[in-house]
């Protein structure tokens, strides 16, 4: 019985720290405005491996406010990225259409293999907004000899007031 009761526990707890968010505590930090008013997320995440290999799609519905703050901000820097043992260089908020020099990003981000239809939909979705106007962009990237090891990639869609964010961990 009481093992049963510890296993109950151990899963609940598991299974509620899945539905966290792994960048809402930083958007405002992401954005450069002082406040971000949420109207509703939606998270697809899949992981892989003991390695921690894994891909996590968020996608934030932002209040009015909240774009116009960004819109506003003359200068759209993401702050520097600092993590001990890690080297993070980053793409400041540009407009789209993408920089071609960074294409290894975006194709390992919105490229990516997934059994999920869900999640193939909403990356369909985010590769036909990078050539519209109006949708703004900015990223991390750990770089390795060739390509990125890792990315975190953010998205923001001034008309639909939907930013999209992205980790990817090889």
């Amino acid at each position: 019985m009481l093992y049963k009761l510890i296993c109950s526990v151990f899963l609940f707890l598991f299974l509620s720290s899945c539905n966290t968010s792994f960048f809402k505590d930083d958007l405002s930090q992401i954005l450069g405005v002082d406040k971000v008013e949420i109207e509703n997320s939606q998270k697809l995440n899949e992981w892989a491996g003991r390695q921690g290999d894994g891909f996590v799609l968020e996608i934030y519905y932002l209040s009015e406010k909240t774009v116009r703050a960004f819109k506003d901000k003359p200068l759209k820097n993401l702050p520097d990225k600092r993590e001990e043992g890690k080297e993070w260089k980053k793409y400041n908020w540009s407009a789209s259409p993408v920089d071609s020099s960074y294409n290894e990003v975006f194709i390992m981000c919105l490229n990516y293999s997934s059994n999920s239809e869900k999640l193939k939909v909403q990356l369909n979705e985010i590769k036909k907004l990078m050539g519209k106007k109006g949708v703004y962009y900015s990223f991390y990237y750990r770089p390795n000899k060739y390509n990125p090891q890792n990315v975190q990639l953010f998205i923001l869609d001034i008309q639909s007031r939907k930013l999209y964010t992205i980790d990817q961990q090889i």
